[in-house]
């Protein structure tokens, strides 16, 4: 008995110190491997040198990746513009050629023919005093001149009357375009004949 009670103070102090040893071992087990400052101060450290590293890395990757589109878009819009030869070919083969125009004006073509003149001799008439045979001219159809190839002339007095009788026919004829003419008082056989050879010849120019 008197040995337990010399050795029960330092089986006191056993206990004590496997109590203090387990106390610390919990402790040790309960704490954090790093303290919480100096995790963030590693941290720190560790994410300024990814940034850097993220960020001296992306000026290397972003010219390329920029370089890339510009390329692309600089070939599409060479491939999408024409070539400055070929729409110059272009538009000069669409532009119309030019018309080249004189200075002067030219003078208008005249077609028109020029006017058909013609002669014709009607037949002679047989008349008491003499014969008459009458001659005209035909401009188109048209008659501009009418004289006595032949009138009676077997007499002074049938000279007289046939010089003042055959200019007024001759008159009455381009007045009339016909033989429908007036009879010359004083003068009517030959006036009589003067119609019958105008009138033939009429037929023959077929008016």
């Amino acid at each position: 008995m008197s040995f337990v009670r010399k050795t029960h103070p330092l089986r006191r102090m056993v206990l004590a110190g496997a109590a203090t040893a387990a106390t610390i071992v919990l402790l040790l087990a309960l704490k954090p491997n790093t303290d919480p400052a100096l995790a963030q101060a590693d941290a720190a450290p560790s994410t300024g040198l990814t940034a850097d590293a993220s960020l001296s890395a992306s000026p290397t990757a972003s010219p390329s990746a920029s370089a890339t589109p510009a390329r692309t878009v600089g070939k599409e819009r060479a491939s999408s513009s024409p070539s400055p030869s070929r729409s110059a070919s272009r538009s000069a083969s669409r532009a119309p050629a030019p018309t080249r125009t004189s200075g002067a004006p030219s003078a208008p073509k005249t077609t028109s023919a020029a006017p058909t003149t013609r002669t014709v001799t009607g037949a002679t008439a047989q008349t008491k005093y003499g014969p008459v045979q009458v001659r005209i001219t035909l401009t188109d159809g048209r008659i501009t001149g009418a004289t006595a190839v032949q009138s009676p002339s077997s007499s002074p007095r049938s000279r007289e009357i046939s010089s003042t009788a055959v200019p007024k026919l001759n008159q009455e004829t381009l007045a009339a375009q016909s033989a429908d003419i007036d009879t010359v008082s004083g003068a009517t056989y030959t006036s009589a004949g003067y119609k019958q050879s105008l009138q033939s010849a009429l037929d023959q120019a077929g008016i």
